[in-house]
């Protein structure tokens, strides 16, 4: 038997869930007051110190999870982005018919732009705003996973008869343009109405298409 008092064990360690729930959340938060920062003092001005003041917290707690102004811009455009995906995918997933599947996507798109319009605005400020090493401004990197899922539609729509048949890249490029007229609206008038667009934008874009939609 041991004489020595046993000595209390030392604290526990946070779990690993516990402990990236926190810093999901913290990166959270910090996205949000960077979405607050760019709509009102825009892209140049938002510094990590603006930022840190609209969260309530040091700038040295910012720079724990973000080393820089870009890394955290960067992280706004690729979060607000991936969740307007994630509404436009989760309308389609479940749908086969191909002008049903751009009509679901169409009214995804632009309703997600309405419910979330001050962090759509924000993110496409840094975009626009945010060139590459290479001096390349953000939104001209083109990438075929943006456009995949819909092309994916037209494609499909074309090739069934329910779609006229145009340049693939053509009907894409048309299709984007229609919808993100929404974005610009927002980015015009943060209090916009997007009532007549959300009336209107399918009918048109059938049209375009060829779809009968009797």
């Amino acid at each position: 038997m041991r004489s020595e008092p046993t000595p209390a064990p030392p604290p526990a360690e946070p779990r690993e869930g516990a402990r990236t729930f926190i810093e999901l959340a913290r990166r959270r938060q910090l996205v949000d007051a960077a979405v607050a920062t760019v709509n009102e003092v825009g892209y140049h001005r938002a510094s990590l110190a603006e930022i840190a003041r609209r969260a309530q917290i040091a700038k040295s707690a910012v720079v724990y999870y973000f080393a820089s102004k870009e890394g955290l811009l960067l992280e706004l455009v690729g979060t607000v982005f991936a969740a307007l995906g994630e509404s436009v995918l989760a309308a389609v997933e479940v749908i086969e018919e191909p002008a049903a599947r751009l009509r679901a996507y169409a009214e995804a798109y632009v309703a997600h732009v309405d419910a979330h319009r001050h962090a759509i605005s924000a993110a496409v400020e840094v975009a626009v705003s945010h060139r590459t090493a290479e001096g390349t401004p953000l939104y001209l990197i083109n990438d075929d996973d943006d456009t995949a899922l819909l092309r994916s539609i037209l494609r499909a729509g074309m090739e069934q008869g329910a779609f006229t048949e145009i340049p693939l890249d053509v009907a894409t490029g048309l299709v984007e343009s229609v919808l993100d007229r929404a974005i610009t609206l927002v980015q015009r008038d943060p209090g916009v109405d997007l009532g007549e667009l959300r009336a209107h934008v399918v009918p048109y874009l059938f049209r375009a298409l060829g779809v009968d939609d009797g």
